[in-house]
């Protein structure tokens, strides 16, 4: 099996390039990034199995050349919007295996719409196969699976994760491509799926759950791939968002930054600038975040003939920063899918091709110290208070 991971020398990509191809069901990787000397280091960092490619993936004819004779591709180039659905196309016209990091929900839909296409091609496309997405939706597929019927079905996870201390000289200020997007993220509208259909609502809108074991805290609703992915596995369900927790300050200062977005005051780089220079984002001046999970599900239906909410994370996300936490799980669906244990085709979310507890149980090896823990934990709480 030949993979190669458009993207790899990045901090994503490179986790991704590097997990794939110590598998032995991986005779071959290819390294390909925009930046030679990236890919290079790489694939030199992984030995012979893998080669580098100087790749611009904005050139349809050079994606084509790239794909051919691979067996898998995994596109970690962002941002999704512009380079999500033509490699997604390349693939699928090269016959090729697809997944990705997606994050954003209108490239989502865009590439969802190319599966009948990709069916018809005999090709798998894993849209949003990372942490959020990805995990997140499997997990809420271990939720759904707890019920006789279910009505809500949310994706959770912690944001703000990275904000940088205020540099003491503000030229130093050089805020990431992840903060750009989060802006960005917040200031346009956002789809979630309400009362069995899908509306624009605004980024922010807030929300408690009462979680057990841990308490009750605010959620912060953001767009993202899963509202979307959901309701087409799962089409019963009539309400879907995905939310963040994080703390109460940073979220404000989120809120009035996105507000003078709208307005014009600010371009989404002048937003993210202003974000790492205001103080008051991080602990103590932004005040506690809630002791919950990093990544978690939460449903609400009926189970047992009574109502129920059911919350659903595993302790074995991986550990390290956002390259592993987000392309661990991608390499695990890209070795799954080399192993032929993936056979659905088309384009979809993960939750449409994975067995949620196979896959959260192969994130053990990667979890340090948690490894020896349940690969799940399930909480149902039912509404008259008797135990579950």
């Amino acid at each position: 099996m030949h993979v190669i991971i458009v993207g790899g020398g990045g901090d994503m990509g490179r986790v991704a390039s590097v997990v794939v191809a110590a598998d032995s069901a991986i005779t071959s990787v290819t390294v390909a990034d925009l930046s030679d000397a990236r890919a290079r280091e790489v694939a030199h960092d992984i030995g012979d199995k893998a080669s580098h490619l100087q790749l611009d993936v904005t050139d349809r004819d050079a994606l084509v050349r790239a794909f051919e004779g691979a067996d898998i591709v995994i596109n970690t180039v962002g941002p999704f919007y512009l380079f999500g659905p033509p490699v997604l196309q390349a693939a699928i016209d090269c016959g090729v295996h697809y997944l990705d990091i997606a994050d954003d929900w209108e490239p989502t839909i865009e590439m969802f719409a190319l599966h009948e296409k990709a069916e018809a091609a005999g090709v798998t496309a894993i849209v949003g196969m990372g942490a959020s997405p990805g995990v997140s939706n499997l997990l809420a597929a271990v939720a759904h699976a707890q019920f006789d019927t279910v009505e809500t079905l949310h994706t959770v996870w912690r944001g703000g994760v990275g904000i940088p201390p205020v540099p003491e000289d503000p030229a130093d200020v050089q805020p990431s491509a992840a903060i750009d997007h989060w802006i960005h993220n917040l200031a346009d509208p956002i789809r979630v799926w309400r009362d069995g259909q899908f509306h624009q609502a605004d980024a922010l809108e807030e929300f408690t759950v009462d979680y057990p074991g841990y308490g009750v805290g605010t959620l912060w609703t953001c767009g993202h791939p899963e509202p979307i992915s959901l309701p087409r596995t799962f089409p019963e369900i009539k309400h879907s968002v995905n939310a963040m927790f994080g703390r109460p300050g940073l979220m404000n200062i989120a809120r009035g930054l996105r507000d003078r977005v709208r307005t014009g005051e600010l371009t989404v780089a002048e937003a993210s600038r202003e974000l790492l220079l205001t103080p008051g984002r991080r602990w103590p001046e932004a005040g506690e975040i809630p002791p919950f999970p990093g990544v978690f599900s939460y449903a609400e239906g009926v189970k047992d003939g009574r109502r129920a909410r059911v919350f659903v994370t595993t302790p074995l996300m991986p550990r390290g920063g956002m390259g592993e936490s987000t392309c661990i799980p991608t390499a695990i669906a890209a070795l799954m899918l080399a192993r032929g244990e993936i056979t659905t085709r088309g384009v979809q979310g993960p939750e449409a091709f994975i067995d949620p507890r196979d896959f959260i149980e192969r994130l053990a090896p990667y979890a340090g110290a948690a490894g020896g823990e349940p690969p799940l934990d399930v909480r149902v709480v039912f509404d008259d208070g008797a135990p579950s």
